[in-house]
Formats: C-alpha cells, sequence, structure tokens
C-alpha cells in the first residue's frame, strides 16, 4: 500500500478511535459506544493492535473505575503518539495529541480522585504529560518543573523568589504554551491566615508586601482595595510593617490597628487570623496556621500576571495601576 495512502487511513482511524473512546468515557448509554463502535474500519496491523487495546478499555468500563480507565486511555494514546513520531504527518500527531489532552482535561476536572487504583499520582502523571507533549513538539521543556524563560528551560519557583525574577516574585508557567512569567510570590492556604499577599504594581511591574510603603510615599502604605493595589495614608498608629491592619471585629464599633497572629481583641487562646478577598480582613480563631495546606492544588492553572489566588482557590486581578 502506497505509503501516503496508510498514513491516511490510519488518521482516519485515529480519529475514530478518539470518538469511540471519549463516548466510552462521557457518553451516558451504553448504546452510543456500540454506534461509535460501528464506525470504524480498521486497516494495517498498527491500527488493529490500537484497535483490539482500547476497544478492550472502553467494554471494561463496567468493571472498573472512571478514572483507571481515564489513565489508560491516556497511556495507550500515549504509546500510539510515541509510535507515531517516526511518521512525517502532523495530522495525524496533532489528531493523537489533541485526544490526549481531553483526556487529561477530564482527568483533571473529575471530582471523585480518578486516580485511586491507578497506581499514579498528580505529580506522576504530570511529568508523563510533560513528556508526551515534549516529543510531540508542543512543549519547550521536558520537565513539569522548567518553563521557557528568557530562551531557556529554567525551574518553576511560585512560593520561593526566583533569582530571574524582582524581589518578592517567583517565576510561574503558563501551561499553555510552556512559556514562563514572573509574578507575585504565592502562599498555602494556611500561610494566608496569618500573612498578607504580595500584591503587583502595574506602575513599578514588581510585588509589594501589603501594608508595607511599598511604591508609595512616605506616609503612605500599600494596600488592596476592592480588588485593587493602591496607595492610602497609613491610619494613625500603625506600622508599615506588613504585619499590621486596619479593621473592626465588630461593624458596630471603629476601625483600629492590629497586629495579626497575635491575640488581640481576641478572646484567651484565639489569634487574629487573615481572611484575604477584596481587602484584608480579621477574625479570631483558635486554629494555628501551617505551611502544609496547598492553596493551589496540583491541577490548578496558574494565574495571570498582577493576579492572585486567594484563599477559595479564586485568580482575582489586581493589575490595576497601584
Amino acid at each position: 500500500m502506497n505509503q501516503n495512502i496508510q498514513i491516511s487511513h490510519q488518521l482516519s482511524f485515529i480519529q475514530n478511535i478518539i470518538l469511540l473512546l471519549l463516548c466510552g468515557i462521557i457518553c451516558a448509554t451504553h448504546a452510543n459506544t456500540i454506534r461509535a463502535k460501528s464506525h470504524i474500519s480498521i486497516n494495517g496491523s498498527f491500527t488493529q493492535e490500537k484497535a483490539k487495546e482500547w476497544e478492550r478499555a472502553v467494554g471494561n468500563r463496567n468493571q472498573k473505575e472512571e478514572g483507571v480507565l481515564l489513565v489508560e486511555t491516556l497511556k495507550s494514546l500515549g504509546t500510539a503518539l510515541t509510535e507515531l513520531v517516526g511518521y512525517d504527518n502532523d495530522n495525524l500527531t496533532k489528531s493523537v495529541l489533541s485526544a490526549i489532552k481531553k483526556v487529561w482535561r477530564l482527568i483533571k476536572v473529575n471530582p471523585n480522585n480518578p486516580l485511586v487504583n491507578t497506581g499514579e499520582t498528580p505529580e506522576s502523571l504530570k511529568k508523563y504529560m510533560a513528556q508526551i507533549r515534549f516529543l510531540a513538539n508542543d512543549r519547550n521543556c521536558k520537565s513539569p518543573d522548567e518553563t521557557f524563560f528568557n530562551g531557556q528551560c529554567l525551574p518553576i519557583s511560585t512560593r520561593n523568589r526566583s533569582e530571574y525574577c524582582a524581589e518578592h516574585m517567583g517565576l510561574y508557567d503558563d501551561d499553555e504554551n510552556n512559556t514562563g512569567f514572573c509574578d507575585c510570590l504565592e502562599l498555602t492556604r494556611e500561610q494566608a491566615k496569618s500573612q498578607l499577599w504580595p500584591i503587583y504594581s502595574n506602575d513599578a511591574k514588581v510585588c509589594h508586601p501589603q501594608n508595607t510603603q511599598g511604591p508609595c510615599e512616605i506616609g503612605e502604605w500599600f494596600v488592596l482595595k476592592n480588588r485593587y493595589p493602591q496607595c492610602e495614608p497609613v491610619p494613625e498608629g500603625c506600622p508599615t510593617d506588613g504585619r499590621h491592619v486596619y479593621w473592626n471585629l465588630d461593624p458596630s464599633t471603629a476601625k483600629q490597628c492590629l497586629e495579626i497572629w497575635t491575640q488581640g481583641p481576641c478572646e484567651e487562646g484565639k489569634l487574629l487570623h487573615l481572611e484575604q478577598d477584596t481587602e484584608a480582613q480579621v477574625y479570631c480563631s483558635f486554629q494555628s496556621a501551617d505551611s502544609t495546606g496547598d492553596i493551589s492544588k496540583v491541577n490548578d492553572p496558574p494565574c495571570q500576571p498582577g493576579s492572585f489566588r486567594d484563599q477559595h482557590g479564586i485568580c482575582r486581578s489586581n493589575t490595576h495601576p497601584g
């Protein structure tokens, strides 16, 4: 068979297999899976082997957890992509890569821990996906822990300052195209209860700790107000040390300068915790902070420059000039 005709058959077959796989995972009824199978015509030993392997995975869906099927499908498509790299056919490679990404998205959004009984972890699958995308020239760096910045692959660092970024900034990765960008250091969920978020100054293009002088004039401090960073006069008696906020625990009383992570006006045994959303608010709680809680889960994409992920996991814009 002419090589171009054979590749054309394989492309058509792969597309039908993708339909079968995604239908087997997503479709609500077994009848839909049967209809998907009826559209498949097998050409060549390569596709016959893959057909048997993938149809078995779909056929066994009722006997396996969905997460197991998703991971097996991801790995099967990854194997196919690895074999296809030797073929000089971009359309075929892109078609399989597109299917891989669809399955990967299903794994990421599955609310019921899709990795149970798969032998995989979020970290191991992130590494696998990075390698597959790198092989398909869809990613610049082979390691999932690196991003492409200043013409080279550099380590991602979101909680510790990157030497390639300004003070209070780390190196993040835009997962869609594996390009790096500098943005404010993130805090864990627990750290955010006792430490103020660094915020981005659109004028200076750098991040500063909240409630410090930052880019502001003497006598002012850099605060987040209604989601936007701005300079405001420092309330009387408040140090600009990034440890004090101007707030009131009781709306019926006047605001006062409060030092976070101290007892302050709280009852004995409680400390002043932070609630950071549109601005820094405080509340009393017995709970003590530690550094283990993760504000951005493994599968969460980074927020864009000049924004931050709050303690609810939501990206908040703060790119208004500060």
